[in-house]
């Protein structure tokens, strides 16, 4: 009685998409009938689902038998591990986290690949390090055009798109000029674009600044950011009305009741005072009011948006609200309460106020008023906003 072999699916499918003798040992082969092997290979390839991923599950079956071999017990350990520590690493530093620890190392990143020995694959060295090799060959090369007369540390004719020493002239100039000490960078940036004294993007005049040493590299913030807040589509839609102090340095205390237009973060009306009470908030508000809605025109609906405090939700505050409704049709939404956001808004401004006073050296209580007169004419009509 004749016994007839049943051959695997997979050497079939082997046949079928022609990789045998991959895939296969030799003997085998020749153990096959020429007249099987050969109905095999005319099986079309597009019969069997997924045919495209046959090879590579092949591969990978084939590398899981070489790792598994048990002369390798003590590498597969050693290698099982470093896996463990490398995936720990990731998991605590965090991706980004770690391409950026590779960024800041990049020259003692360069210096262990390129001294590698010839036996390793570099390109699977950059992936580890989470670097495209594209990535590592430009650094590599461009290590090789350095040059300590430039600003960015580059030869000026390998990198021709650098700014000009007169452009780096011009830089320095203006963020050194003692008129801009109390403007933010991109306040310099903007105020250079619109005098045309030099075309340049925002960020590459942030990274000559760093590069220069004109300014300094922003600190990490520990405390968790505030949610943002709303942004009006256009001016006069939402406004914000907060209060700050500040003690000047004969220790006097003031209180500066603001009102501050959310599209265009102008300030509209402000008072300063030595107490802090709704009448006193009412009267920027209601010079806001005037200024801004002069005209009598129909349907102009104004979100206001305040803090909790006494000075902002009483009973004065409501009646001017309601003698207003021929100009204005204003809602008063508490922030956190009525409202989701916090007021935020106006929060910011007032930072970049106590910045301008502490830049300004010891502000005096006789002359604290002039101090806040220029910066509200500074910061609204002089200093460019991006």
């Amino acid at each position: 009685m004749q016994i007839y072999k049943s051959y695997h699916s997979a050497v079939k499918t082997s046949y079928a998409l022609g990789i045998q003798n991959q895939v296969l040992p030799n003997s085998f082969l020749k153990s096959i009938p020429r007249s099987t092997s050969q109905s095999w290979k005319d099986i079309p390839a597009d019969k069997f689902v997924g045919n495209e991923f046959a090879s590579h599950i092949e591969n990978d079956l084939e590398q899981l038998k070489t790792i598994m071999d048990a002369r390798l017990k003590k590498m597969r350990l050693a290698f099982f591990c470093f896996c463990r520590l490398y995936l720990t690493i990731l998991e605590f530093t965090g991706r980004k986290n770690f391409e950026k620890i590779i960024l800041q190392n990049k020259e003692s990143v360069i210096d262990l690949v390129n001294n590698l020995p010839v036996e390793f694959d570099r390109d699977l060295i950059c992936k580890f390090l989470q670097i495209t090799p594209h990535q590592f060959k430009i650094w590599n090369n461009n290590r090789l055009y350095r040059c300590l007369f430039t600003a960015i540390g580059y030869c000026r004719k390998r990198f021709p798109n650098q700014i000009s020493q007169k452009e780096i002239n011009i830089l320095k100039s203006l963020m050194s000029r003692k008129r801009f000490q109390t403007w933010s960078t991109a306040s310099v940036w903007g105020y250079a674009i619109k005098k045309c004294h030099i075309p340049m993007s925002r960020a590459s005049w942030y990274r000559y600044c760093l590069g220069l040493g004109v300014s300094e590299e922003r600190k990490p913030e520990n405390k968790p950011r505030k949610k943002g807040s709303v942004k009006a589509t256009r001016p006069n839609q939402i406004w914000h009305i907060d209060v700050t102090e500040f003690v000047t340095a004969d220790h006097v205390k003031f209180y500066i009741h603001t009102v501050l237009d959310n599209f265009s973060r102008k300030i509209l009306a402000y008072t300063i005072s030595r107490d802090k009470t709704a009448k006193t908030r009412l009267i920027s508000l209601k010079e806001a009011i005037l200024s801004q809605f002069k005209a009598e025109l129909s349907n102009q609906d104004l979100d206001l948006i305040a803090d909790g405090g006494p000075e902002n939700d009483n009973f004065r505050g409501r009646n001017l609200i309601r003698n207003s409704k021929s100009l204005v049709n204003i809602q008063l939404k508490i922030a956190k309460r009525d409202v989701t956001y916090s007021n935020s808004v106006i929060e910011g401004n007032f930072k970049i106020l106590k910045q301008f006073l502490r830049k300004r050296g010891e502000v005096f209580s006789h002359t604290f008023h002039k101090e806040i007169a220029f910066f509200v004419r500074d910061y609204n009509e002089v200093r460019p906003h991006y």
